[in-house]
């Protein structure tokens, strides 16, 4: 059996925002650990990430914010007031974004998963901002269209804030499929990710935003993924194949309001990997987010679901506390299917799958 890449260092851990801040460094060495809990780690191969250079970063970064960057960084200042800019937590998303850049060639050279801690979705073209310095995830979709001349790749954002930096740097790019499936926007930053946000000239039609309801849960999950995603994807076609996410749907995540259980985690990788197996025969794989002390379960589950590895990950959970939704599963149903249906008039004009 093939091994499973992943791109890890021990320098990851420096990706700390502070006292009090919800994102913790610790998350990357204990998610590491708890792998080797599992049995997994003997079969993954750990890759030191290379931290990338400010070539590959203005692929999706203007020079001038780049040096804005570099000043905050002497300074510790801040892009925003959850943004700090330390010196461990910026070479930390230099290592993120270079590792996307490794892993990208390694699945151009025939590898067919490869995993990095990514997901830096919130960083635009000359902002940052939502815990993000750099986006390594448009840094990679630019790397593979500019750098390599694939015409045709395909990101699926399933944090469940929506990636509102990947979206506006392809906003109007033809190359560029962005699927983001989130929290509505309306109850959870960062505010975008609308139904009508669906790209400009163009890119008109290629940016494609799933807004579920609060609480939505497994069953509203797949219904979403099974009648937006795959069809999209079959008529799209990609050549490579991104995702990026984390464990924050989970429904005891602390900053989000979503409804997944740890199944419901697995399954959106699973479609996910299914897809894009099926369509571009590859995936890029990134987590990065989730908050509060269950997020390396959430992980799991994930990385799992992403290499439909039959592991008993629950075993490795503790019991999370049960919120019961306010909602029945039938109203979250008839939310959804609004939703959708709303979804695909908005899509139709520019998707024969419709």
């Amino acid at each position: 059996m093939p091994k499973i890449p992943i791109f890890y260092s021990e320098r990851l851990s420096s990706f700390d925002l502070g006292s009090g801040h919800p994102f913790k460094g610790s998350r990357f060495r204990y998610f590491i650990k708890l792998l080797e809990t599992s049995g997994i780690l003997q079969n993954c191969q750990l890759i030191p990430p290379i931290p990338a250079t400010d070539e590959y970063l203005l692929l999706a970064h203007d020079a001038a914010y780049l040096e804005h960057i570099a000043k905050l960084r002497e300074t510790q200042g801040w892009l925003t007031l959850d943004t700090p800019v330390t010196k461990g937590a910026n070479n930390a998303q230099r290592l993120i974004s270079g590792s996307a850049i490794q892993a990208c060639n390694l699945l151009l050279e025939g590898e067919k998963i490869a995993h990095t801690f990514g997901g830096l979705h919130h960083a635009g073209r000359d902002y940052g901002e939502g815990f993000c310095h750099y986006n390594d995830v448009a840094i990679a979709a630019r790397y593979l269209t500019e750098k390599k001349n694939l015409d045709r790749v395909m990101i699926v954002d399933t944090d469940a804030h929506q990636g509102n930096g990947t979206m506006d740097i392809f906003y109007d790019n033809p190359k560029v499929l962005f699927v983001s499936i989130h929290q509505d926007p309306r109850t959870l930053y960062p505010g975008k990710g609308f139904i009508w946000e669906t790209g400009t000239g163009e890119g008109q039609g290629l940016t494609v935003n799933i807004p579920m309801p609060p609480f939505s849960s497994n069953d509203q999950y797949e219904l979403a993924l099974s009648t937006i995603l795959e069809p999209i994807a079959k008529e799209f076609k990609p050549q490579f194949c991104i995702r990026n996410g984390g464990s924050d749907p989970f429904y005891a995540d602390e900053l989000t309001m979503l409804g997944l259980d740890y199944d419901g985690l697995f399954l959106v990788s699973n479609i996910v990997r299914d897809i894009s197996l099926k369509t571009s025969g590859n995936l890029l794989d990134m987590m990065l987010s989730g908050y509060g002390n269950l997020v390396i379960y959430g992980w799991l589950a994930q990385f799992c679901g992403a290499n439909n590895l039959n592991v008993d990950y629950k075993h490795f959970s503790p019991p999370p506390p049960f919120n019961s939704p306010p909602s029945s599963q039938e109203i979250l149903n008839q939310a959804t299917k609004s939703m959708l249906d709303s979804l695909i008039g908005e899509l139709n004009q520019h998707w024969s799958c419709f």
